[in-house]
């Protein structure tokens, strides 16, 4: 095992325990903050159609997001994990009754039924993670989902969404991790050096 693979793993349990011990107060107000930011930030308000996740119970919480790109009249795509390990898609959701119990009990459309979205039709992609530095390093929870699908979506701006107490001073990144365009934590928002102007 190589070390910058144990400081990975190192990283993420010790940002993920941190994270876990956030109260249900802190979560909300945070997710409140994150979502005023958002709402008013240029380059979400000129996107057509924006990428969001469906949160876990401990990452700050897109519901709020999701309401306001429907309400200004974007196309919203969330993650689709495919039958393979590590591979995901873009699917449309325009309400949220198009959602199913989907892989450890995370919400996803209905394979069944939904409709893909390219990757190259994307805006704007906001993106999850275990923690992030200010040169737009990303470490995500090891499976590889993002850093396969972002190259694809090339032309799209990238977000990183966390809790402050999620940004360190560097994170290791391998040559295939992508980087974020800008970061965006309860405290306001942080250019990565690199990134968009």
């Amino acid at each position: 095992m190589s070390t910058g693979k144990e400081a990975k793993q190192r990283l993420r349990r010790a940002k993920l325990t941190e994270r876990r011990s956030l109260s249900a107060a802190e979560i909300r107000k945070g997710s409140e903050a994150i979502a005023a930011y958002f709402c008013a930030w240029p380059e979400y308000r000129q996107a057509k159609t924006v990428m969001l996740y469906l949160a876990m119970a401990d990452e700050p919480q897109t519901a709020a997001l999701v309401e306001d790109a429907w309400k200004s009249g974007k196309q919203v795509a969330v993650p689709l994990m495919g039958a393979a390990y590590g591979i995901m898609e873009a699917a449309a959701l325009d309400g949220w009754d198009e959602l199913v119990a989907g892989r450890l009990g995370l919400k996803m459309p209905d394979p069944a039924k939904c409709r893909l979205i390219e990757p190259s039709a994307l805006d704007l992609i906001v993106v999850p993670g275990v923690a992030f530095d200010a040169a737009g390093g990303r470490l995500g929870m090891g499976a590889g989902y993002y850093d396969r699908f972002l190259p694809k979506a090339g032309q799209a701006c990238r977000l990183g969404l966390a809790w402050s107490l999620q940004v360190v001073t560097a994170v290791p990144v391998d040559e295939y991790d992508v980087r974020m365009d800008y970061l965006l934590t309860e405290n306001g928002f942080l250019p990565p050096a690199g990134g968009r102007p």
